[in-house]
């Protein structure tokens, strides 16, 4: 009877426990969504000056009022913006007669997002400032990226001990050759291309030759674009920026200020008087500042009001098969959202967003195919982000026309796949062994806990031998080589920097997503007359909680998972439980 009393008790505790952290977590919920919600209503203010601090998350598409878990559990910070957003944003504050400048600020002295996203952030700066109205930039510290986004600023200063990071650009990897062979792992390897370098950590202390130069060549080419662009807004000749970076005397603000990198050193408050200067206000006033992320949720819905539309498809993550999530495309997710725009008669050309590194082969043609339906219908024109690689490309291939960034990463035309026999390490290290009954042969094929035979290691590879050939087919049509060997010559796992991919014919034009829509208007004989659609379109906030987003588990990852087991996490993603993969070589993290 007793444990009857106490299982009931603890029964209800638990119930009761349960209706309030439910109850809690609603409110908390429904208080940041109406707070969402008033936003969108945000009135911007005569004389104001829009604050852009860049140091968030950056991805490809973050529509205002789109779930964020994290702003519900970080008081209303936010942590993630659009680049789309971003840049349109920029573009209405150029037109806008409430809005007299621009002041970016980062409280971390970083940017989120990669180098071609921050090139389209730096080109919406450049051109806002056509309007005369200012740019302001100040900081603390300066990273390299921070600094290429904010070196576009009229008023350029930084806090007089900040410091500042100006010594070249650097990609390194990790390689687990010697960590497999003390656990006896033995990574079966299966690739074609020379330069297909994403295995060599496998089986490999350091960069093959191959992979070491194609790596000095993409990031030589990121730095020409870099250098050019800072040294020509900030009138300094080249050879005497590169002669900074090699030098490495930089450091503190003073030294950045003699160099001429920065207009000079400053606190914040000298900085906001300067802005009140121009604003004319009172010493003793506050400048209406309205934050970026306000203003972008106060243009949201705002079109240019015509019926013809162009869809905007955008393709972020990771390539594999099923529904997109946080940092993964599926396949499931895109050819649903490219076959709503195909079969709307509303839309008169869709351009394909592409931030991709690739991923599965058989996802990335499954959304290749619908590429194709796509085209004989309607115009369809590919924007590459900061990676539009090895699944990436194949994916924008067929695409009628494909414009990049110089500073986008692309090409990596080559597949590979990777089994792991793990037999040894069971047996050897913890003692465990395994035995199976099969009805045929090779019934076990792909089991770590097994060896592969000799007719296991060729039919696998026989499999990657026809991905490639497929790859090579995909581009000789999509773009016009007259045979497969040409297409051979430039691919063979090769990545290469946008600025040569346009030379080689893998890429049609430099520019962004402006121009792709510009593009895709003139195909479709729009003029000015279009407005345009985002796909796949985002869910409903509470839908997307009560359906456990991934953004969710995102959120819970990053909060509460130690960084080695995020590692391992990412890695996951990125490799294939069976078939091939179109991948680019590594992670590409330029610093």
């Amino acid at each position: 009877m007793s444990f009857g009393k106490a299982f009931l008790a603890s029964l209800m505790g638990a119930l009761i426990a349960i209706v309030i952290f439910s109850l809690f977590f609603f409110m908390i919920f429904v208080g940041g969504f109406i707070s969402g919600m008033n936003d969108s209503d945000v009135q911007v203010k005569k004389n104001s000056f829009l604050l852009f601090d860049p140091g968030v998350e950056i991805v490809e598409n973050h529509t205002p009022g789109q779930f964020d878990p994290s702003e519900l559990l970080s008081g209303g910070e936010q942590s993630k913006m659009g680049l789309y957003q971003i840049v349109e944003s920029i573009k209405r504050a150029k037109e806008d007669d409430k809005i007299k400048g621009i002041y970016i600020f980062p409280k971390t002295g970083v940017i989120g997002g990669g180098w071609a996203g921050k090139k389209a952030i730096r080109d919406a700066l450049v051109d806002f400032k056509e309007s005369g109205k200012p740019v302001y930039a100040y900081s603390e510290l300066y990273t390299e990226g921070f600094y290429y986004v904010a070196s576009a600023a009229d008023h350029l200063y930084m806090y007089p001990e900040g410091w500042m990071e100006f010594n070249g650009f650097v990609s390194d990897r990790m390689y687990m050759k010697n960590m497999f062979e003390k656990l006896e792992v033995e990574p079966k390897i299966f690739r074609v291309g020379k330069y297909k370098s994403a295995v060599e950590p496998y089986f490999r202390e350091d960069m093959s030759e191959e992979s070491r130069e194609q790596t000095a060549a993409f990031l030589g080419d990121m730095w020409k674009v870099f250098v050019k662009e800072v040294a020509a807004s900030r009138d300094i000749p080249v050879e005497t920026m590169d002669k900074l970076a090699e030098s490495f005397i930089l450091g503190y603000g003073k030294d950045a200020a003699t160099s001429g990198l920065v207009d000079g050193v400053k606190y914040e408050d000298q900085v906001l008087a300067e802005i009140k200067e121009t604003l004319e206000l009172e010493e003793d006033a506050e400048i209406p500042f309205v934050s970026l992320k306000k203003y972008i949720k106060a243009g949201k819905g705002k079109s240019k009001g015509g019926k013809k539309k162009i869809a905007i498809v955008f393709a972020e993550g990771a390539i594999q098969s099923g529904k997109s999530g946080d940092g993964v495309i599926g396949s499931t997710t895109v050819v649903k959202a490219l076959r709503k725009a195909r079969e709307d008669s509303d839309v008169k050309a869709i351009v394909f967003r592409v931030n991709s590194p690739g991923g599965s082969a058989l996802a990335s043609d499954v959304i290749a195919r619908e590429i194709e339906l796509c085209k004989k219908e309607k115009p369809v024109i590919a924007s590459m982000g900061d990676l539009a690689a090895s699944g990436g490309y194949y994916i924008s291939a067929k695409c009628d026309k494909i414009f990049a960034e110089e500073n986008t990463i692309t090409g990596s035309i080559g597949i590979f796949g990777v089994l792991f026999n793990t037999k040894d390490l069971f047996n050897n290290k913890l003692g465990l062994t395994f035995d199976d009954v099969e009805t045929h042969s090779h019934a076990n094929f792909g089991n770590p806990n097994y060896p592969m035979d000799g007719v296991e290691d060729t039919v696998f590879q026989t499999l990657i031998n026809g991905g490639y050939e497929q790859f090579l087919t995909i581009v000789q049509h999509g773009r016009d080589f007259n045979t497969r060997d040409e297409v051979n010559e430039i691919a063979q796992g090769r990545v290469w920097s946008g600025l040569h991919a346009k030379d080689i014919n893998l890429v049609d034009e430099y520019g962004g997503l402006d121009d792709a829509i510009a593009a895709a208007a003139a195909e479709a004989g729009l003029g000015d007359d279009y407005d345009v659609r985002l796909l796949p379109k985002q869910k409903n906030p509470i839908m997307e909680l009560l359906g456990q987003d991934e953004e969710v588990k995102a959120y819970i990852r990053n909060q509460y998972i130690p960084e080695e087991m995020q590692l391992l996490l990412d890695l996951k993603k990125q490799i294939p439980s069976s078939g091939a993969y179109m991948m680019l070589p590594y992670q590409v993290e330029v610093k």
